[in-house]
């Protein structure tokens, strides 16, 4: 709806461009703020594969199973959660961030992982939030603040909690888009 609104602002300021130089202005403003805005919102989401892996690494139990000398990714996706129906996250169900955001920018994907020595399979599960860590509020690509395995390894299947959403969420907050 936001980017709908500055689309057809930029029309009308196009339209009334020959009247002033302001019109120019919010011509020019207003087409970059919806490049901007169309560039951020249509770009497909990424985490950061070097930390993923780390915190993978870092846990005794899986370490065991995979190292970084033999493991392979097979298969990896990562999609944009739809709606504002994530109980941990309140705080876009207010009726500002409803006005500007369709979602909570928020995500879950997947790794698909096997090691060629041990012959072990896992699927590592993880979702991401925005984030800011920093006093002027610039938001981080994403925090992952919940991820998971389900191993496979000589027929016995096991679950390995690797970062616990309660966990991160007790010192961490969301970051809320506005625009």
């Amino acid at each position: 709806m936001w980017t709908r609104s500055l689309v057809a602002y930029a029309g009308f300021s196009f339209m009334m461009f020959s009247h002033a130089p302001l019109w120019k202005i919010h011509f020019i403003a207003t087409t970059l703020i919806t490049a901007a805005r169309i560039r951020d919102k249509g770009a497909e989401p990424t985490v950061d594969e070097v930390y993923v892996l780390d915190q993978l690494f870092a846990n005794e139990k899986l370490r065991k199973l995979f190292t970084p000398e033999t493991y392979h990714i097979m298969d990896y996706d990562q999609e944009w959660e739809q709606g504002r129906s994530n109980p941990l996250f309140p705080e876009y169900r207010q009726n500002v961030a409803k006005f500007f955001n369709v979602d909570s920018n928020t995500t879950t994907g997947r790794y698909k992982i096997g090691d060629v020595e041990s012959g072990a399979t896992m699927t590592l599960h993880f979702k991401t939030m925005p984030y800011s860590n920093n006093k002027y509020n610039f938001s981080e690509p994403f925090l992952v603040y919940d991820m998971w395995a389900e191993v496979s390894h000589k027929g016995e299947y096991f679950t390995e909690h690797i970062i616990k959403a309660e966990d991160t969420l007790k010192t961490k907050r969301i970051f809320v888009l506005w625009h």
